[in-house]
This record gives C-alpha cells, sequence and structure tokens, in this order.
C-alpha cells in the first residue's frame, strides 16, 4: 500500500459513496487509476465492502450493552468448551454488533444494542443461555447517536 491507496482508504471512510472521479480529482489522477486501485484492495481484503451509519435510536434502539463474558472451563465430566464455538453464537445474534475473544479478567467481550431494560434482559439471558457461558457482567449506557463500523476497525 502506497499514499495513493491510504488517500482512497481515507477519502472512502469519510463517506463510502465518494465518487471515484472525486477521489481522482483530489489526487490529481484518472478516475481509472482510481477504479483499479480500489479493485485491488478489495481483491486484497483490504476494503471488504461499504456501509451506511445508522441512529439507533431512530430504528428503535435507545441503549448499548457491553457484555463481559467468562466461560466454563470443562462441561461437567467432559471436554472443555471451545470459546470459538461461543464467539459464533454471539456474533450470529441479532442484537450483537461487535464479539471478540479478550486477555484479562473476562474471555469474551460483545456489544450488543437493545432497546431498553426488558430487552437487555433478554439479550443477556439470550447470551447465558449459550452453552459454555459460565458468568457474565454486564454494562449499559443509552447516550448514543449513531452505530458506524469505523468506530470498530479491527
Amino acid at each position: 500500500m502506497d499514499n495513493v491507496d491510504l488517500c482512497i482508504i481515507e477519502a472512502l471512510c469519510k463517506d463510502a459513496r465518494t465518487s471515484f472521479r472525486q477521489i481522482a480529482t483530489s489526487l490529481n489522477l484518472s478516475p481509472d487509476t482510481i477504479i483499479d486501485r480500489y479493485n485491488a484492495l478489495q481483491e486484497k481484503g483490504v476494503i471488504r465492502g461499504s456501509t451506511i451509519v445508522l441512529n439507533p435510536k431512530a430504528i428503535g434502539y435507545g441503549a448499548m450493552a457491553v457484555f463481559m463474558i467468562d466461560v466454563s472451563p470443562v462441561a461437567a465430566g467432559k471436554t472443555p468448551f471451545d470459546s470459538n464455538q461461543i464467539l459464533e453464537a454471539l456474533i450470529k445474534m441479532r442484537n450483537i454488533i461487535v464479539a471478540t475473544k479478550t486477555v484479562g479478567d473476562h474471555d469474551l467481550l460483545a456489544i450488543g444494542v437493545v432497546k431498553d431494560f426488558q430487552h437487555l434482559f433478554s439479550v443477556r439471558d439470550e447470551i447465558a443461555a449459550v452453552p459454555g457461558v459460565k458468568d457474565m457482567e454486564v454494562s449499559f449506557w443509552s447516550d448514543i447517536k449513531e452505530l458506524s463500523p469505523k468506530y470498530f476497525v479491527i
């Protein structure tokens, strides 16, 4: 990757609808060059798609929650639980927007959107029902304005 690639990425991160022509003009290059570079970045897996920024309150979600999850070391007399399987279950849950393994006090972390306290308890119970989830701490906050993948760069 060079400076041109980085400029393309930066422009599209600010607004995924930025035209190739506009990016080309700002870099004093041809639109074809920008299109070729963009396609190469996609083929390399650097750019995986484009997205929109949502206002969660406008679609019924009034808060966000963090679920810090501990995995049970072993099932009663059986093989150890696989945290990867638990992680996959979390990723598939409708209200979870980010889930990852962690190092520290907890094994897994999930961030989700919830409508209200009742919905928070429902999501918590859904996570607790996943085989291998031993314990969980939950943090909740209600002052959210937008959800954007730019906040979850991994």
